[in-house]
């Protein structure tokens, strides 16, 4: 159901509505407290238009929520697939193109959310950009740094926001972590561990999911969630990594799991575990609550397995399963779409550690264990998953405000974290970074 406009979108979420606070105007005040003006000086009354570039598997989850969403209008889709055009257009009764440099050229969209696989999104969005639009990607949000600075040129040059997409770090509880870390509720943080086990390999993949060369593989395909997760409470300055990624299958001969060291500028350090063998659920730890907030059962991962041992040595087989469950497939929908009510969203477990505390996400929130007390912070469920990057570059772009979060740069960082790991793995070494940006956006004015 579509949720009901409001003057400001963050008022149902404290937690964001604090994260943004310390962006006054010269008035005062936090962003939705000044009036919403358009780039002539008017107040922008209507949503912002979206254009949808692939129409894959994802896109059953990302269309209800932007349909959902009130400050959002589907207004246009591309995708290289009659049957996906087809049902897009009869689902929401708008153009779907047979290409984005066709959908990008419209003018009835302000902007455009890049689905199409990894190795398109740098093409794809500094195409958007060239034409004025906004830009949202998915994640990650190229595969090359090369590629992020020409998307991040593309957007400044035109005038235009890029923003990385797809993240957990505008998550409620994820925010709440790294507002008591900024504040110093706790002292210093020392240390955050981030532990995910999930069946990403064994499910139906396209040959280039399999292709690190093509941003195959979980270092660029689930890498950037825990990034964002450690970076976000960490202050977002990484400087170096050390790592180990694993290929455990010849079958699907890409990285399937890897462990990550990350030291940060300010003396704290990070841990993150992935295993995407289909082994192990960490939701057996987290409430049995998925990334999404939806409930899943302990049978989850075996059926996957038993699923993929019928793809062994038969690409195209898979390949055909993978496109049946996409937007106008005979399986659309068995991947995301239409979702009952939901929880807070679990990317794994996530521990932080800090001088006089520890934080640990619960099904209802945040527990805090302190030096004398232990308690429990309930924070408020999300509507989606998307709902809050949405907000915010609705709120940028209505405004014609920069974005105050999760722009081109940020993206650029978590990226150039995927690439050493893979660095790191590769030549057994620590990596050094040089294009982190500070994550200072949870700071209270």
């Amino acid at each position: 159901m579509r949720r009901e406009a409001k003057r400001h979108p963050w008022a149902a979420a404290p937690v964001v509505a604090r994260a943004f606070a310390h962006y006054t105007e010269a008035a005062g005040g936090p962003p939705w407290a000044a009036p919403v003006r358009n780039s002539e000086g008017y107040m922008a009354q209507r949503p912002i238009r979206f254009g949808i570039a692939g129409l894959g598997t994802v896109s059953n989850t990302v269309l209800p929520e932007l349909r959902d969403h009130p400050n959002v209008t589907i207004a246009a889709a591309a995708d290289v697939r009659p049957e996906a055009r087809e049902r897009f257009t009869a689902l929401y009764s708008v153009p779907a193109y047979a290409s984005v440099e066709d959908l990008c050229a419209s003018p009835d969209i302000d902007a455009v959310y890049v689905l199409t696989p990894n190795p398109f999104h740098a093409t794809h969005a500094t195409m958007a950009a060239e034409r004025g639009k906004q830009v949202v990607v998915t994640k990650p949000i190229a595969t090359t740094l090369a590629d992020c600075d020409t998307m991040i040129a593309a957007a400044e040059r035109h005038g235009v926001r890029l923003m990385a997409g797809t993240t957990p770090a505008f998550t409620p509880v994820i925010m709440e972590m790294a507002a008591i870390v900024q504040r110093g509720d706790l002292g210093r943080l020392l240390l955050v561990n981030t532990w995910w086990q999930t069946d990403w390999l064994y499910l139906p993949r396209m040959p280039e999911e399999l292709d690190v060369n093509q941003g195959g593989g979980v270092v660029f395909r689930q890498a950037p969630h825990q990034i964002d997760i450690v970076r976000t409470i960490g202050g977002g300055m990484v400087r170096s990594v050390r790592a180990r990624a694993s290929r455990g299958d010849p079958d699907r001969p890409v990285e399937g799991g890897f462990m990550a060291f990350l030291e940060f500028e300010n003396g704290a350090a990070a841990a993150m575990t992935y295993s995407g063998y289909a082994h192990l659920d960490t939701t057996e730890f987290t409430y049995g609550t998925d990334a999404q907030g939806m409930p899943r059962g302990p049978e989850k991962h075996l059926n996957t397995r038993r699923r993929a041992s019928s793809f062994v040595g038969d690409r195209n087989k898979e390949a055909t399963y993978k496109n049946s469950v996409r937007l106008g497939g005979i399986r659309e929908g068995e991947w995301g779409g239409e979702r009952p009510t939901k929880g807070h969203e679990f990317y794994g477990l996530t521990i932080v550690s800090c001088e006089r505390g520890d934080l640990r996400q619960t099904a209802n929130g945040l527990m805090i264990y302190g030096d004398e007390a232990w308690r429990e912070v309930p924070l408020a469920v999300r509507g989606s998953e998307r709902e809050a990057e949405l907000d915010c570059l609705y709120e940028a772009w209505s405004a014609d405000r920069p974005l105050p979060a999760h722009d081109g740069r940020w993206g650029k960082a978590t990226l150039e974290v995927c690439l050493a790991i893979l660095e790191s793995s590769r030549e057994h070494r620590d990596v050094v970074l040089r294009h982190q940006m500070p994550h200072t956006w949870t700071h209270q004015s």
